[in-house]
């Protein structure tokens, strides 16, 4: 018991540490060796010496009682009535050679007594009430809003300690308690190739953790305490109840999952068909259950797979990994945002997401596999049409912008995750040919600027020129060109165009013409159509 560090223990007099302890009770009154046992503990606090005259002599006739009936030990509990062990009964247990400890002002007698009545118990007894102590514990965490929180601050409160669930990245999902959840995710990382339980100690923190799993997706649990004995006698059982709660949670999302799916569709096709008045009030009244608030900003999205731009039939995921839109829609619910979602038959989806700070993380597990537009933020849903259409123009940016940066040679489109843009980042420009597909930019600038899109040496140096905002000498030298050469082929440029280069309108045009190659970084190298780099007229 001494060992026990949770039953704040101390030895003041030492007898037999070895002797066996069979119960334990509290006691205040006179004549207590009738009420013990062989074996057994007495608890006091030293109520019955308070004020007593001849206190020095009660406190020696109790430790004769005490050995005569063979009780195992004395605890005082101090910082009551007494700040220490009164010495008259120190002096006496020490002459008697009886066990005298002192319990600290912070640990409840019914603690001590409890601990005792479970070691009496069997192992496998004790190991049944625990594990069922805690299964009872977290599955109260089902019914909450929030479950995966919930689960992991019951977990916290168990161990007195603290509980992180990390995503594999090592990113923090949910935490309770004061752990150096930093560290801890250092040494998990660390001991995460031989897989399975670990367990370690970070400064004066124990730990135990284990990999589980949500929907496909792979996450750490890990539970942290100052006391080493509750993560040896609790971390396997906590660990254990939440890997079969996680399941049970699946199990049970994937019940409401269908329900929910169609609900998300009926709300989202009501939106985009227009609504009344009347209609709206409906519509937030079923977003509720969504943890959409009234007067609390949402976004429109839109969201196209990634194998979409490119990718041959062999870039399909596998049959056994979960949909990915199963996944958003389980971290969304993991991280308590509000969302409706509508797929589609090309692996896309759509709808609309609650503005708050966890939408980032969301749409960074979102990105994995697809890219993503979205809307300004808005709190009417007679916007919401308007705001989809945002969200669509918004991702055919970020397509056309990943277009180019695969075209250029910059990025591998399986390697890098999906592109994320939201519609105030979009620049006006680019807005503007948003609205117009690729082919048809195209058709209208060779129908405006054909003779100098035929002029791939002219295009190239407009190009530059342009991107060097308009600076002759910064164009030659990324052409490797000399300055004169470039001023030769801006006066070609403006006889094709029948118009100064330096005009806003002919600028304006041409930016808009060469806009996606404007996007491109520049390929430097040296142009081979003069000697020297110097063309002559």
């Amino acid at each position: 018991m001494l060992a026990e560090r949770h039953l704040g223990l101390k030895t003041v007099t030492e007898g037999d540490l070895d002797r066996r302890v069979r119960g334990a009770h509290s006691m205040e009154i006179e004549g207590a060796g009738q009420w013990l046992r062989r074996d057994w503990l007495m608890l006091t606090t030293g109520l019955r010496f308070v004020g007593l005259p001849d206190a020095d002599l009660h406190q020696a006739t109790l430790v004769e009682e005490l050995v005569r009936c063979e009780a195992a030990a004395l605890l005082f509990g101090v910082g009551v009535h007494f700040k220490e062990v009164p010495p008259a009964l120190r002096e006496a247990a020490e002459a008697a050679g009886l066990n005298l400890l002192t319990v600290d002002p912070s640990v409840p007698f019914l603690q001590i007594e409890q601990h005792v009545y479970e070691s009496e118990l069997s192992s496998d007894a004790h190991t049944l009430r625990q594990r069922l102590r805690i299964q009872e514990d977290l599955l109260d965490a089902l019914a909450a809003d929030q479950p995966v929180k919930a689960l992991v601050h019951r977990i916290g409160a168990l161990t007195h300690g603290a509980a992180i669930l990390y995503e594999e990245s090592g990113r923090v999902v949910e935490s309770t308690g004061q752990g150096p959840t930093v560290l801890i995710w250092s040494a998990v990382r660390a001991g995460s190739s031989g897989g399975g339980r670990q367990g370690f100690t970070v400064g004066r923190w124990h730990v135990t953790a284990r990999p589980v799993a949500l929907r496909g997706v792979g996450y750490w649990i890990a539970i942290a305490s100052r006391r080493e004995q509750v993560i040896d006698e609790l971390g396997q059982p906590i660990l254990d109840a939440t890997q079969k709660l996680l399941g049970a949670m699946r199990g049970l999302r994937a019940l409401t999952a269908a329900q929910s799916v169609t609900e998300a569709a009926e709300i989202l096709r009501t939106i985009r068909s227009g609504m009344t008045p009347d209609t709206a009030s409906r519509v937030w009244d079923r977003l509720r259950s969504f943890r959409f608030e009234r007067e609390r900003a949402m976004r429109a999205f839109v969201a196209t797979p990634k194998g979409g731009e490119g990718a041959s039939s062999t870039d399909s995921p596998a049959p056994t990994q979960p949909d990915r839109r199963d996944v958003v829609l389980e971290l969304a619910q993991t991280y308590g945002l509000p969302l409706v979602l509508e797929a589609d038959e090309t692996g896309g989806f759509s709808g609309l997401a609650g503005d708050r700070v966890v939408l980032d993380d969301w749409l960074r597990e979102a990105a994995r596999t697809h890219h993503v537009g979205l809307s300004e933020p808005f709190d009417d849903l007679h916007l919401a049409r308007a705001r989809t259409r945002d969200a669509e123009r918004a991702l055919r940016v970020a397509l056309r912008r990943r277009h180019s940066a695969v075209k250029a040679g910059t990025t591998e489109e399986s390697e890098r995750p999906g592109s994320v843009l939201r519609f105030e980042d979009v620049d006006l420009v680019t807005w503007l040919l948003a609205s117009r597909s690729p082919d048809a930019v195209t058709a209208k600038a060779r129908q405006q600027l054909g003779d100098l899109l035929a002029r791939e040496d002219l295009t190239a140096t407009v190009a530059a020129y342009l991107t060097c905002n308009q600076d002759v000498r910064a164009t030659a030298q990324a052409m490797f060109l000399h300055p004169n050469s470039v001023r030769y082929r801006l006066h070609r440029v403006e006889e094709l165009l029948g118009a100064p280069i330096t005009s806003a309108v002919v600028v304006a045009n041409l930016y808009l013409a060469l806009h996606d190659r404007l996007a491109e970084p520049h390929q430097g190298g040296r142009d081979d159509d003069g000697p020297s780099g110097v063309e002559s007229a």
